[in-house]
């Protein structure tokens, strides 16, 4: 069952690969309007914010597999809407649902992932290798596409996404849980709502924070570079091959580094805060291309293995609400990355890039501490 759940999401990750590359295109050629992009970015982030709780609500109603296949097709259908229209608009409200129905996906997954592999040193090991493969996939896509564009068009390579997700499908279709319905447990209990402010929301918030850096670098690492240098389109894509790298290395190294006699310990989470604010602090006072994509490089291989670090004790300690806590994480990164997003760029036009990039650690900064001064009231 594990091998079946693996390669099940390992397709479906790759199909989401070709995804991400092609859609900006496809859209930019549909109506080749700034707006346009700004909605389609916003496309990314809202459905996050929006409809997380909602859908973890849903999802402890249903059998945890039912849900993973359902949102699966859902996702299907609204990609093969967006290969056949040539309307920018209808492609916009598809993009927004895809993310909605990933996001569905993606609860359901962590459902599925506890129900199936159920004790702590499968779990880390899984996590791993899917967090590896995954990050291979990615490289493989990155190829491909630079090579398939050239003989097919954009609508074509997306159709690679909706074949890797039937694939998934198929391989979901196979695996057998034994959880019949999420709201087995009280789902009054469950309510997002609900949430005390304890050890592990802590952990998501801090991490949530964090992925301001990573929010940074998607919406703004051309523009530094373009700030700096005259080759922008190699210095980018540079960026892009060496983060790729970073997500591999994440996954490979934090076998060594998250093991279960230290998760009870905020070390990892302690290392990772002050290590990446330092990095992020070198490139917005050393102005070079290297030194960026360099210190980017070690921020991201940071986070990557945080981000694994958080998972797993979000899987061994809340497993029957893995759904629900997995939806506040979706919900607190979009809204970093929206709000970095919209002010980021207004700033950005008032002042130069480096100073936004002091304004962000010190931001980070003051709001870690508010987190930390915050009275845990049980332990998660």
């Amino acid at each position: 069952m594990k091998k079946r759940l693996l390669a099940s999401r390992v397709f479906n990750d790759t199909g989401d690969w070709f995804y991400y590359f092609v859609i900006v295109v496809i859209i930019y050629t549909m109506s080749r309007n700034p707006i346009m992009m700004g909605i389609l970015s916003a496309s990314y982030t809202l459905p996050g914010i929006l409809v997380s709780k909602k859908l973890a609500n849903i999802i402890n109603k249903l059998n945890d597999r039912t849900s993973l296949i359902m949102f699966d097709l859902l996702r299907v259908i609204v990609l093969i809407e967006i290969v056949l229209t040539s309307n920018v608009w209808v492609a916009l409200i598809c993009v927004f649902l895809e993310q909605v129905f990933a996001i569905g996906s993606n609860l359901s997954f962590q459902r599925v992932t506890v129900d199936v592999v159920q004790d702590k040193e499968g779990l880390l090991k899984f996590n791993r290798h899917l967090k590896a493969f995954s990050n291979i996939s990615r490289l493989l896509v990155i190829p491909s596409y630079l090579l398939l564009h050239r003989f097919v068009s954009n609508k074509f390579v997306l159709g690679l996404d909706i074949l890797f997700t039937i694939v998934s499908l198929f391989e979901t279709f196979r695996i057998e849980t034994t959880h019949c319905k999420s709201s087995a447990e009280d789902i009054g209990s469950l309510e997002l709502k609900k949430f005390h402010f304890g050890k592990i929301t802590k952990m998501i918030l801090v991490f949530s924070l964090l992925n301001v850096f990573r929010s940074f670098v998607d919406a703004y690492g051309i523009m530094y570079i373009g700030k700096i240098s005259k080759n922008v389109s190699v210095g980018y894509a540079a960026l892009v091959f060496i983060l790729s790298i970073a997500d591999l290395l994440g996954s490979l190294m934090s076998k060594n580094i998250i093991k279960i006699e230290n998760l009870s310990q905020n070390k990892i989470l302690i290392w990772s805060f002050i290590s990446i604010l330092v990095l992020f602090t070198i490139p917005s006072v050393i102005h070079n291309v290297c030194c960026f994509i360099i210190t980017i490089f070690l921020i991201r291989l940071v986070l990557s293995i945080l981000g694994l670090f958080v998972l797993y004790n979000m899987q061994s300690s809340v497993p029957e609400k893995i759904h629900q806590y997995t939806a506040l994480q979706t919900m607190a990164i979009d809204g970093v990355s929206l709000v970095n997003s919209i002010a980021g760029g207004f700033v950005i036009q008032e002042i130069d890039i480096f100073n936004y990039m002091k304004i962000v650690i010190l931001t980070v900064l003051i709001l870690e501490i508010i987190i930390k001064n915050i009275n845990t009231s049980i332990a998660t």
